[in-house]
């Protein structure tokens, strides 16, 4: 296993929309979910080859790294972040995409409705992408200093990206660089949080050009449950001996696939 090490700079507060939520209170994951990560690659990597693709809230094309990468998400360190909640105006038509645009070209008279927002202040989130393929991660060390919208709300680039780094399985007594998913977590303290991953098409090749411009076969997203744990648990890592991602969440967002 190969591992890319990315720190993404926020330049503004973020919001990363716990899901299902309530519609007038707006919750933040404390955390860049693995889904939403993947779409901000795919992203920069289509705008480095001059694409902009757009967003819709109808039928939407998703546009993510293919199956062989898999992201596990971006984390803050400990006590270098906090949770911000604020009131704003939001609009009250469920179809409205024009804040979800990268580009707006007109604005258009909306219903508003007042929401409590939370927004996610860090300086620093470190996230990781794994892969068994090597020469397919290189394709992502060239998203370094590109940026653009992220999640729900909110702005971020590529600071920098280590790697790829090949990655040992071991048993040890460590601290999760990433989230838990729910089968490791019975009887241990936690923070949990409802995740999805992606429904990948079945009998569908994907395109291993990070940069085409054909949507991804996604047809939809599966449902589970995550955790945060705060100190050191004992599991499977694949590890470098620094950094430690449990092989069970890996597993859980590849859709339960061995190792091989």
């Amino acid at each position: 296993m190969w591992m890319l090490k990315l720190v993404i700079k926020p330049t503004s507060g973020l919001t990363f929309r716990r899901m299902p939520s309530s519609i007038l209170h707006i919750s933040t994951y404390p955390f860049l979910p693995p889904t939403t990560m993947s779409g901000f690659l795919r992203r920069l990597k289509m705008l480095e080859a001059g694409h902009l693709p757009e967003t819709d809230v109808k039928d939407p094309n998703y546009y993510a790294l293919p199956p062989q990468l898999c992201t596990l998400g971006a984390y803050p360190k400990v006590n270098e972040h906090r949770i911000h909640t604020t009131k704003r105006q939001g609009i009250r038509s469920f179809n409205h995409n024009a804040f979800s645009r990268i580009v707006r070209h007109q604005s258009t008279k909306e219903v508003y409705q007042l929401h409590t927002w939370e927004y996610l202040f860090t300086e620093r989130l470190i996230g990781y992408v794994v892969s068994k393929d090597e020469k397919l991660l290189n394709q992502l060390k060239t998203v370094e200093n590109f940026g653009c919208k992220i999640g729900k709300e909110g702005y971020a680039f590529v600071d920098s990206v280590t790697g790829p780094a090949q990655l040992v399985l071991e048993q040890a007594r460590a601290k999760p660089d990433t989230l838990l998913p729910g089968t490791a977590l019975i009887g241990v303290p936690c923070e949990a949080f409802p995740l999805y991953r992606y429904a990948w098409g079945v009998n569908t090749s994907e395109n291993t050009n990070l940069a085409h411009l054909e949507p991804s076969a996604i047809e939809g997203f599966i449902p589970f449950v995550a955790g945060e744990v705060h100190g050191e648990i004992e599991l499977d890592y694949y590890t470098d001996g620094d950094v430690h991602l449990p092989k069970s969440f890996i597993n859980e967002l590849q859709g339960g696939e061995s190792d091989g």
